[in-house]
């Protein structure tokens, strides 16, 4: 397991389950697809057009030399590990070990990703990779496709984002894009020449469509606010646009660790009355995603949520916790998972959701936020409905669950 292993009681329960050997199918598979999740750093893929900055971007987040020699591979990876130690995979699939860094290491013409391990704190949470695009557009949808599905938050550096590179972008899935930024470099440069608020002001609406958010980098003045004295310059930091990055993409990784977290205890909580289980599991805290059918989830003491639209959002997680614990219950029943039943299940579900909210007020903003997250959950099911598979059907399980617990809080709010 990896550094990361105890940032939550849940990943020991959950490794404990799932060791003592007492799981049914399907549940052993979806457990330890999330054990391998939750012990996974988060993937920080760092991207862009040649020449935009991504090594020397990777160098500030990480707050590591990772120069090459003039060499690139097109994979290079900083992760957390208890020496300094490199890996290197040639084209042929060899891999070869050295102790040390990447930097005193003479890399071979047919190298393909390397990976720096380092022992420091900054990367025990998460990896950062840099994935270079190659410039011909032949080539970049492919590379593009291998980010989508090593990344959980993109980093795409430019200059610009020119034309080209907003083409290529719109192609990557919503998921992606609600945990990704554009990370403008050389930001001192352009201020300098006068151009940055021109670009910026430019692109503003495009990054409200295609990215969570935009940040333009002093790169090199943030590399030398960590590295210039022993201690870190916070001013030059700050000014740089660097700790600002930094702090977006530590508060991404929090949140997604979080939710993972969630769906960890959504597991537990299910298991715990479908077969024996070690202590550990059944010591699971309750998880704000699965209530008795009992329990009242607008009821805090003597409290409960009266307006209409709290009670009609009420209606609506019951509604969820139903579908998605008969869809459960039948598995239970018949020890094996149709992920086409499950996935259509789940459609009905959301297409049941969002009758029950025509019946409030268009202009109720509660009722909006909740019709804008239907609409993210719908696209969301459509990607699974297309992958199709065990995967796809927990995962759309999983989703339903997670809307409830959205639904809960937003109705106690």
């Amino acid at each position: 397991m990896t550094n990361i292993g105890n940032i939550s009681p849940v990943i020991d329960r959950l490794e404990t389950a799932l060791s003592s050997g007492n799981i049914p199918a399907p549940y052993d598979r979806w457990g330890g697809r999330l054990l391998s999740h939750l012990t996974k750093p988060v993937q920080v893929v760092v991207t862009g057009l040649p020449g935009s900055g991504k090594t020397a971007l990777l160098e500030m987040l990480s707050g590591h030399s990772v120069s090459t020699g003039g060499l690139s591979p097109p994979i290079m990876e900083l992760s957390y590990g208890e020496h300094e130690r490199t890996v290197i995979e040639r084209r042929d699939g060899s891999v070869q070990e050295t102790a040390g860094l990447l930097k005193d290491i003479d890399l071979p013409e047919d190298v393909v990703r390397a990976r720096q391990e380092i022992p420091t704190p900054r990367l025990a949470c998460q990896d950062f990779i840099e994935i270079g695009l190659t410039g011909n557009p032949a080539d970049n949808g492919s590379v593009l496709d291998q980010i989508v599905r090593r990344a959980d938050i993109v980093l795409w550096c430019s200059q610009d984002f020119n034309g080209a590179e907003q083409q290529l972008w719109a192609m990557a899935p919503d998921h992606i894009k609600d945990h990704s930024f554009l990370v403008l470099t050389k930001a001192d440069k352009q201020m300098m020449r006068g151009v940055l608020p021109g670009i910026m002001s430019r692109l503003e609406p495009v990054v409200a469509e295609e990215f969570l958010g935009m940040c333009p980098v002093a790169t090199i003045q943030g590399i030398t606010a960590q590295t210039s004295g022993t201690a870190v310059d916070d001013a030059l930091w700050a000014s740089s646009g660097g700790q600002r990055l930094m702090n977006l993409v530590l508060n991404e990784v929090r949140q997604g660790r979080a939710a993972d977290i969630d769906q960890g205890r959504v597991f537990l909580e299910r298991l715990s009355s479908q077969a024996p289980m070690a202590p550990d599991a059944n010591a699971a805290s309750p998880s704000a995603a699965v209530v008795p059918a009992a329990a009242s989830p607008l009821t805090s003491g003597n409290e409960t949520v009266a307006t209409e639209t709290g009670v009609l959002l009420s209606e609506a997680a019951d509604l969820l916790q139903k579908q998605a614990g008969q869809m459960l219950d039948s598995l239970d029943m018949s020890g094996e998972l149709n992920s086409d039943a499950i996935l259509n299940g789940c459609v009905e579900a959301v297409s049941s959701l969002g009758t029950l909210m025509d019946r409030i007020a268009p202009n109720d903003p509660a009722a909006q936020t909740v019709r804008d997250d239907l609409q993210d959950g719908e696209e969301m099911l459509v990607l699974f409905q297309l992958e199709r598979g065990e995967d796809a059907a927990l995962d759309a399980v999983t989703l339903l669950l997670q809307m409830r617990k959205e639904l809960i809080e937003k109705a106690a709010g």
